[in-house]
């Protein structure tokens, strides 16, 4: 991307282009479609498939399956590209299944990911199909061989389990998912267990191992560790008669959100990976599950200012998206890079930037130097592809906004903004019995 510089050396990244598109342009844009629009979220489909191939390229040696993460970004427009480019997909309920298969993931390019299985989700895997299942816990074996043995399923399901490789891993606690107090997964002797006993699941196929230890990691180590413990437990299966087929190290692959070019060395980490993985490669399947390191830097969410206003020396700029729109700040303090689209002249100073949300938490920066704004400018809220629009709700009553993709100098709206009239569709006076 390229940038022009403004007022006083200020950048200009109204000319900054998206996709071919100058981002400066997608506002009016949308506002010849939505003339109240005031917030959006913009993506840059090409640079998205860049970082796809740029993946690929780094695990290739492995062939492995790479699950694109749909809790990250779920938008249509980008899965379908994702489904073109050779990737799969990684659905976490019900509702990520059907768009998965819609958006053109066929049953080899699914997984399913979770640790709150419900028979409903069972019995979708057992009539539709998918590669791979993430289990768990023991009990989930249960449910799923009822399903399968249920649809008369004529191919065994694969079936992973999911293992806490008790891990720590840096960053906000939120987002930490291997260290003993996280929710998922199970013990290792749990595992072994049930690898030992797997005749008992004749529908199943139960011969691999998922770990994930956490997401946003800028540090390739737990990763490193992740994989050890893989072949550890490889290890102790295959010395009980239970070999391992499979080896699903899952995601976690972070990006920079500060601007220093400091994001998860990708092609280091998978050579690394290779060389420790030596002539073993060979005896497994591979899966990873990338999401955010896919799409967060793909993605700007652009919003009007509304107001700017002072309060004891205090300066508020209040814009018209909000932690309804873009959780992240407010769920995990996280940071993003806030940009005017076009820089008026005058001296940057020190600003907190918030939405117009009813909650203290609605905050997206504090105390970040921009220069003089008023209503009507409007700014760009860096690297927000992934678990941004995907987070979104309708609290305060408001509808989340319009999606755009701009790829090759065209610019779609993949979805619109929603109406009050959309908020109230799902009014309804049904009388239950009880």
């Amino acid at each position: 991307m390229s940038a022009t510089h403004g007022a006083r050396g200020a950048v200009r990244i109204a000319d900054e282009r998206l996709g071919g598109v100058p981002i400066g342009r997608i506002p009016a844009a949308l506002r010849a479609l939505e003339p109240a629009a005031r917030a959006c979220w913009a993506y840059d489909a090409d640079a998205f498939e860049a970082r796809a191939r740029r993946f690929l390229a780094a695990f290739a040696p492995l062939e492995p399956r790479v699950a694109v993460a749909l809790k990250a970004n779920g938008l249509p427009a980008l899965l379908e590209r994702a489904s073109r480019l050779g990737l799969a997909a990684d659905a976490g309920s019900l509702g990520e299944l059907a768009l998965a298969r819609a958006t053109g993931f066929g049953a080899d390019a699914r997984v399913l990911n979770g640790n709150g299985r419900t028979p409903e989700e069972a019995a979708w895997v057992a009539a539709h199909g998918v590669f791979l299942v993430n289990a768990d816990h023991a009990g989930e074996l249960d449910l799923l061989e009822r399903a399968a043995a249920e649809a008369q399923a004529r191919t065994p399901q694969r079936v992973a389990l999911r293992v806490n490789p008790r891990i720590d891993t840096p960053g906000h606690r939120y987002v930490a998912t291997g260290g003993e107090g996280a929710k998922f997964g199970m013990a290792p002797d749990e595992a072994l267990a049930a690898w030992r006993a797997r005749a008992r699941w004749p529908h199943l196929l139960v011969d691999g191992v998922h770990l994930h230890v956490g997401s946003q990691l800028l540090d390739p180590g737990p990763l490193a560790r992740a994989l050890d413990t893989a072949f550890e437990l490889a290890d102790a299966a295959a010395r009980d008669g239970a070999p391992l087929g499979l080896l699903n190290l899952g995601g976690g692959f972070g990006v920079d959100y500060t601007g220093a070019n400091a994001e998860f060395p990708i092609e280091t980490h998978a050579s690394a990976l290779i060389a420790r993985a030596g002539k073993r490669a060979a005896d497994f399947d591979w899966v990873f599950e990338p999401g955010r390191w896919l799409f967060a830097p793909i993605g700007t969410l652009l919003a009007e200012v509304l107001w700017e206003k002072r309060r004891d020396g205090r300066r508020f700029v209040v814009l018209a998206a909000g932690m309804n729109d873009l959780l992240r700040p407010a769920l995990y303090g996280a940071t993003h890079r806030i940009e005017p689209l076009a820089p008026r002249a005058g001296t940057r100073t020190p600003a907190t930037v918030v939405g117009p949300v009813c909650e203290s938490a609605d905050v997206f920066a504090s105390d970040v130097d921009l220069p003089p704004l008023a209503a009507g400018d409007w700014v760009a809220i860096r690297d927000a592809g992934a678990y941004g629009a995907s987070m979104s709700s309708n609290y305060n009553g408001r509808g989340r906004l319009a999606e755009v993709v701009a790829s090759g100098g065209r610019l779609m709206r993949a979805r619109a903004t929603e109406t009050p009239a959309d908020l109230m569709a799902r009014r309804r006076s049904d009388e239950l019995t009880w």
